[in-house]
């Protein structure tokens, strides 16, 4: 078996986050992926929430193309709407672990999926929020998830906030209004593993997938990125978990999912 591309390895460290979670929010894209590679092999008893109002605790057979998937609807544990799964669940603090896909994220972990440029004239106009901008705003551990690599999809400052990080920094979140102990926890992609500083609120490198230098993770983002004293190596994907993302990436190409060469 071939070792993991660094795409698989940020499937495979984005589903080791759910590792021990018991109920999680999944947002559409890779976390729908990372998602059922965790409950293959660490969380099958996981409870999953949708934004569009499913709680499912049981994996079907087919990959779902976005989050109002009926499919989801299948072996459902609730089918209710956004106000049931982002407010009654959500916002009550009854998720342990929120997940999104980052399509643009800059130094203190805002995400833009609005637009490219200024948002009454853009440049390209995005897919928006759906319900990322609520899980940004009322989840107690966030994990973002980016396949990105390269400097323009990590600015210094993002041109639109969709989903609210730590804002400037520092206490920017906490001023304007947000809740106490929410705010993104990790960014994951494939080079690595990011946290964010406990008074700054800036992004830092914390680890590397394997076969990955500080200095090309440097390279790919805009602003002088710090890292830790030690970065470490993450833990190379097990033949095991090589072969669960790759039979969930057949799914999801199968299903049309637009996946990396």
């Amino acid at each position: 078996m071939k070792e993991a591309t660094r795409f698989e390895m940020m499937l495979v460290s984005g589903a080791r986050e759910l590792k021990h979670c018991r109920r999680a929010f999944i947002g559409f894209h890779w976390p729908v992926i990372a998602s059922r590679i965790a409950r293959h092999l660490y969380q099958p008893d996981m409870l999953c929430a949708y934004e569009g109002g499913f709680v499912e605790d049981c994996l079907t057979e087919t990959m779902p193309t976005s989050n109002n998937d009926l499919i989801l609807a299948q072996k459902a544990t609730m089918c209710g709407d956004s106000l049931d799964t982002l407010f009654m669940l959500l916002r009550a603090g009854w998720i342990e672990t929120s997940m999104l896909d980052g399509f643009m994220v800059d130094r203190y972990g805002n995400i833009n999926s609005s637009c490219l440029g200024d948002y009454k004239k853009p440049k390209v106009r995005l897919a928006g929020s759906g319900g990322a901008a609520d899980l940004a705003a009322n989840s107690r551990r966030l994990i973002i998830l980016s396949s990105a690599t390269t400097p323009d999809r990590y600015p210094e400052l993002v041109d639109y906030i969709t989903s609210a990080g730590y804002l400037t920094g520092g206490d920017s979140r906490r001023l304007a209004g947000f809740k106490e102990g929410t705010g993104p926890s990790a960014l994951i992609n494939p080079f690595g593993r990011f946290v964010f500083d406990g008074e700054t609120k800036e992004m830092y490198l914390e680890a590397v997938h394997p076969g990955v230098s500080v200095e090309e993770v440097r390279g790919s983002v805009v602003w002088p990125l710090r890292a830790a004293d030690h970065v470490s190596e993450i833990e190379p994907a097990t033949p095991e978990e090589i072969g669960i993302v790759r039979e969930e990436l057949a799914k999801a190409r199968n299903r049309l999912y637009k996946l990396p060469d």
